[in-house]
């Protein structure tokens, strides 16, 4: 879910210069990529559906906690 974030914050520091050794870098799961995880979580609240419902409050606003 958050990986897309996660390989464009990688290689904004530089830390991997292409999208293929961001993607070896969160399978390797070293520890930039936890430290960035915990700043997109942050960044980015995960919104579900509670389909079939009737009234707007189906949506709700959840944060990821690890």
């Amino acid at each position: 879910l958050f990986k897309p974030f996660i390989f464009s914050k990688l290689q904004r520091r530089g830390i991997a210069p292409t999208i293929k050794a961001a993607k070896k870098k969160v399978e390797s799961e070293s520890p930039e990529v936890w430290d960035i995880l915990e700043e997109v979580i942050r960044e980015h609240p995960v919104m579900l559906n509670r389909a079939p419902t009737l009234h707007r409050l189906g949506i709700q606003a959840f944060e990821v906690v690890l």
